[in-house]
């Protein structure tokens, strides 16, 4: 008997600490005590209850499963069954645990709700719909049906539908969790940034913690062109989780964009020792090692990123320049052109297509690729000073001076097109000097050849002739 009546008081010891969110205490307490009557319904039930709020809800379903034994916890139970089997993504099984619970209690209007999130994720739109007519025949001012509905429809591309249904779910609670960020997510996605910022404001002040909405917020005020309010985002979510690996990565990008390599590795490599697989980040990396010259490493780390995502632009791109470090060329054109294959209009992709095609020897075909990514991005001084190289050495001169000014013109200091502007009339007379001797150095070879057709076809057969 006395063994009983300490299971009833670490209990209530327990029920003591969840008041003060004490929640790992209560959990050792609630442990103590099924560890002596492990028949104790209401004490697996409490159970589960705290290791959801531990954030461990595959080890809150077996608590559940434990206290649906008992029929006077029988349906509390369930309910929250069903929540952590959506939550550790085992929709299929929810939606029978609400089923069942529908079937024993017919108007129990929960039993419809948490199916319209199980369907939503299952990709059953239409079942989630109905499910969301049922439960409003019980109860029209539920929020979380609202919630749920809004996320089946923002699936499906039904942004307005989907806004009416969060903020009618703000007027029926207006301290309803998740529906603000997830106007202002859509919002976003909307290209409004203004009403954006507003309501992921209006998430903060309620929930100043949540590294999540700062990191969005800070990403909503990069592609504004806020960066310093961006990277002050970026910071704050790191002081408040320090292991955050997604504010890292951030920050690394931006230090890599600027040319901060050793910051942007310091932020990237402390991102990669916690979550070597963060989405990716294996690409993030490789683009560092490239610009810091360690080929060897970047070849590593984007060879993994395109075993995962052989279509990723990004890494290809990043692939090409590494090989080409590499001295590696057909490879890195190779992999240029199979970002093409995925993104036909990239003008970095057919640069860099041009670039190997000009160290290759190709020149017509390097400018044809450069006059292509030129038509993509008409201001690109990379592009327009290559073109102006290339079309100098072929004697295309009037078409090299339009480069040179259309380059200038974009970017007045860029030096190799001011000096090639300074010199264009000594260049001229040394590219048509160079021009010259390769026609007459092709003329000869034609003459060679048809004065001596089969001696040529001879050196040729036997490998000896290499032009």
């Amino acid at each position: 008997m006395g063994e009983w009546l300490d299971a009833e008081t670490h209990v209530e010891r327990a029920m003591q600490l969840t008041e003060s969110s004490r929640w790992d205490e209560a959990l050792a307490e609630l442990d103590a005590a099924l560890a002596i009557n492990p028949n104790d319904v209401n004490g697996h039930l409490q159970r589960g209850r705290v290791l959801d709020e531990l954030e461990r809800p595959a080890e809150a379903i077996e608590s559940y499963q434990q206290a649906l034994s008992h029929p006077t916890h029988a349906i509390e139970a369930a309910t929250w069954l069903g929540i952590d089997l959506i939550r550790v993504g085992r929709y299929a099984e929810a939606v029978k645990v609400f089923e069942e619970l529908a079937a024993e209690e017919p108007g129990y209007e929960p039993a419809y709700c948490h199916r319209i999130a199980a369907y939503t994720r299952l990709g059953l739109h239409e079942a989630a719909e109905q499910m969301f007519y049922l439960a409003q025949q019980l109860d029209e001012n539920c929020p979380d049906c609202f919630h749920h509905i809004a996320e089946s429809l923002a699936c499906r591309g039904l942004f307005a539908r989907a806004l009416y249904c969060w903020q009618r779910a703000l007027e029926i609670d207006p301290d309803y969790p998740q529906a603000r960020a997830r106007i202002a997510q859509i919002y976003r996605l909307q290209g409004q940034s203004d009403e954006a910022r507003a309501f992921y404001l209006s998430a903060l002040r309620r929930d100043p913690g949540n590294v999540t909405l700062l990191v969005e917020m800070g990403e909503l005020l990069l592609e504004t062109g806020d960066t310093e309010a961006a990277t002050a985002k970026f910071h704050q979510a790191l002081e408040l989780d320090p292991d955050a690996v997604q504010p890292r990565v951030l920050l690394g990008l931006l230090h890599l964009r600027d040319d901060r390599l050793d910051t942007a590795a310091a932020h990237l490599e402390s991102a990669f020792a916690r979550e070597p697989r963060f989405p990716g980040l294996a690409t993030y990396m490789g683009l560092l090692n490239v610009r810091q010259g360690h080929y060897g490493q970047a070849h590593r780390h984007l060879t993994a990123a395109l075993a995962e995502q052989p279509d990723d632009v990004t890494a290809l791109l990043a692939m090409g320049n590494c090989l080409l470090g590499m001295d590696r060329c057909e490879e890195a054109e190779a992999s240029y052109r199979k970002a093409l294959q995925h993104q036909r209009g990239s003008a970095l992709a057919l640069h860099n297509v041009g670039v190997c095609r000009f160290l290759a020897g190709d020149l017509k075909g390097g400018i044809a690729y450069c006059r292509r990514a030129l038509r993509h991005d008409p201001t690109n001084t990379a592009v327009l000073h290559k073109l102006a190289v290339a079309l100098m050495q072929l004697a295309c001169f009037p078409e090299a001076w339009e480069m040179i000014q259309r380059g200038l013109a974009v970017q007045p200091d860029h030096p190799e097109l001011n000096r090639m502007a300074r010199c264009f009339g000594r260049l001229k007379i040394h590219y048509s000097l160079v021009f010259f001797h390769r026609r007459l150095a092709a003329v000869v070879a034609r003459l060679k050849q048809r004065l001596h057709p089969r001696r040529s076809h001879f050196r040729t057969s036997t490998g000896r002739q290499t032009g």
